[in-house]
């Protein structure tokens, strides 16, 4: 991403209303439904697969806890830091963008389900790449940010379920 790309991009958005607010309902609405979906899947994993349940909590913990840790002591400028830019959803926020957490949290909510139930896993995915698109389109993280979260919260999280 440079100011001059991400120029583009923000021109397109705010010339239609309704490409923003579908941007800023993806921002914030999707991240909320990984949530909710994250305990209605531990809720499952108690009733039907309990084999499941204590790594569905407390693999994805840890892989938050060292992500979070991380990016504590990488801290990465964001793209409105760097690059100048004014973001399309305004965030105050400093520094630690790369790994980014939504984009980790999708990916291991994903891989939590994809061990329950291949296709709501699947589904889950499909959100969690979303997120990272709508991060990177709002311009509050860089393209490596989304990717490194997402690949390594997925991938992290599944391989305790092979």
């Amino acid at each position: 991403m440079n100011a001059s790309w991400y120029g583009k991009v923000r021109k397109w958005f705010l010339e239609a209303p309704w490409r923003m607010a579908l941007l800023t309902a993806a921002y914030r609405g999707l991240p909320l439904f990984v949530a909710a979906g994250y305990p209605i899947c531990l809720v499952f994993c108690l009733l039907y697969r309990r084999e499941l349940l204590a790594r569905a909590i407390l693999v994805p913990a840890a892989m938050f806890l060292a992500v979070s840790v991380f990016r504590h002591f990488v801290n990465f400028a964001r793209p409105y830091e760097k690059e100048g830019i004014v973001p399309l959803i305004q965030k105050e926020k400093q520094g630690h963008s790369f790994p980014s957490r939504h984009a980790a949290s999708a990916g291991m909510v994903a891989a939590v389900w994809m061990a329950y139930s291949r296709p709501a896993g699947i589904l889950f995915l499909a959100v969690g790449i979303l997120i990272a698109v709508s991060r990177v389109l709002a311009g509050v993280h860089y393209v490596k940010d989304v990717l490194a979260g997402g690949v390594s919260g997925y991938f992290a999280v599944w391989i305790f379920f092979m």
